[in-house]
C-alpha cells in the first residue's frame, strides 16, 4: 500500500503489470511510452489492441506482456488533452489512474508501474500531470482494506518533471558556519544544569546531538507540559509512533498511507527493535504523523539517529517540516529531482 517514484525504463521494470498510455483507438502514436512498449512487446500487442478495437477516455483495457519478459500484463488507459483550465480534462485523467488500479486489482497484481499519462503530447503541465496522478494513487490506496497490499510506481522520465524543489531552494541550500557545531556544542556544556529528571541524561544527550538553535528556545507553559507528555515515553521507535497515532486520533492506515509505509515494513520495525530501521523510513513516519521539528528528532533519537545539516537528505527533508508541509508526494517528488533516497516504501 506505497507509492514511490523512479526513473526507469518503463519495459524493464520488473512489476506485475506496467501502463501504456494510449489514445481511444488504442493506435500506436509517436515516439513516447506508447511507442516503446509496442518495440518491446512485439507485432501480437498491436493485434491484440486490434481485436479489443476501443477505449473510452478515462478507462483502461488489458492485454498480455507478449515480448516483455519483465511482467505479465499491459494496462492500456486512454488519457485526455489537456485544455487551459480544463476541469474536465483533470477528471478524466483522475478517471485513468482510478481505472488502472482497479484493473490491476482485478487482476490480482501486487506491483504495477505507471507513467505520468498525459504529460508529453497530450500537454498536461508536469507539475499538474504529477500533482493529479499522485493524489488520486493516494485516494485509491487509502480506499483498499487493510489485508490488500499493492506497490505503485511512477515512472517519471526525468529529474525535472516537475519544480516543486524551486519552493524550498534557498532553504535547503543554506549552510550552517563551519564553527557552528563547535560553538553549539561550547554553549550547551557551559549551560547550567537542571535538577535531575525522568529521563534526564536521554534529553541531555539529545539536546547535545542536535544542531537547531530552535532547539534550545525557551519553551511556554503549554509546550513544556507537551514536551514531557512525550519526552518522557520509555517507548521505542515503533511503539512511539502508535502513541502518537494514539494521541493524534490518527488510524494506523491514516499513518501508513500519510507515511508511504506498508503494514508488513511497520510489522517489522516493531517486532525487530534489534534491527535499525532505514532512516528514510523513520523520517516517513514522521512525516505521516505530522510532527514537528522536535518531535522528528526525538523519534530519530529513538532509533539511534538524529537529523544533521550536513547530510542534503536531512536538510531538505527538515525544510518541509518547518514550513508544515507534510505531502510525502511532494517531499518526495523534490529528494527525486535531487538524486537523493526517497522517504518510505521503495
Amino acid at each position: 500500500m506505497a507509492l514511490t517514484i523512479v526513473r526507469d525504463d518503463i519495459v524493464k521494470m520488473k512489476v506485475d503489470a506496467i501502463v501504456n498510455s494510449t489514445n481511444e483507438r488504442l493506435q500506436v502514436g509517436g515516439t513516447g511510452v506508447d511507442a516503446s512498449i509496442h518495440a518491446a512487446a512485439g507485432p501480437r500487442l498491436a493485434a491484440a489492441l486490434a481485436a479489443i478495437g476501443h477505449c473510452p477516455l478515462g478507462d483502461a483495457v488489458v492485454t498480455e506482456a507478449f515480448d516483455i519478459p519483465s511482467c505479465r500484463y499491459i494496462i492500456h488507459t486512454a488519457g485526455p488533452r489537456y485544455g487551459n483550465g480544463d476541469r474536465a480534462a483533470e477528471r478524466i485523467l483522475r478517471r485513468c489512474y482510478q481505472s488502472i488500479l482497479s484493473r490491476a486489482r482485478e487482476l490480482g497484481c501486487r506491483s504495477v508501474a505507471i507513467p505520468s499519462i498525459a504529460s508529453g503530447a497530450y500537454g498536461f503541465p508536469k507539475e499538474e500531470a504529477y500533482r493529479i496522478a499522485t493524489s488520486a494513487i493516494r485516494a485509491f490506496l487509502f480506499e483498499l482494506p487493510e489485508d490488500e497490499d499493492i506497490m505503485v510506481y511512477l515512472v517519471l522520465f526525468d529529474r525535472r518533471s516537475v519544480a516543486y524543489s524551486s519552493r524550498i531552494d534557498g532553504e535547503v541550500e543554506a549552510r550552517i558556519p563551519d564553527s557552528y557545531p563547535q560553538e553549539k556544542r561550547a554553549a550547551l556544556a557551559a549551560a547550567p544544569r537542571p535538577t535531575a529528571a525522568p529521563n534526564a541524561a536521554r534529553r541531555e544527550a539529545f539536546a547535545v546531538s542536535c544542531f537547531d538553535s530552535a532547539l534550545t528556545a525557551p519553551l511556554g507553559r503549554e509546550d513544556a507540559e507537551e514536551e514531557a507528555s512525550y519526552a518522557d515515553q520509555d517507548r521505542s521507535f515503533a511503539e512511539m509512533c502508535e502513541w502518537w497515532c494514539g494521541r493524534k486520533g490518527i488510524s494506523k492506515k491514516e499513518f501508513y498511507v500519510a507515511a508511504n509505509i506498508n503494514k508488513a515494513m511497520f510489522w517489522n520495525m516493531k517486532h525487530h527493535p534489534e534491527q535499525a530501521p532505514r532512516k528514510t523510513n523513520v523520517l516517513a513516519c514522521a512525516i505521516g504523523l505530522r510532527l514537528d521539528y522536535e518531535q522528528t528528532q526525538d523519534l530519530l533519537m529513538r532509533a539511534g539517529m538524529t537529523l544533521t545539516p550536513y547530510f542534503e537528505l536531512d536538510r531538505t527533508v527538515a525544510a518541509f517540516i518547518r514550513r508544515g508541509n507534510y505531502d510525502i508526494d511532494e517531499i518526495n517528488e523534490t529528494l527525486f529531482e535531487r538524486d537523493l533516497a526517497l522517504l518510505g516504501a521503495y
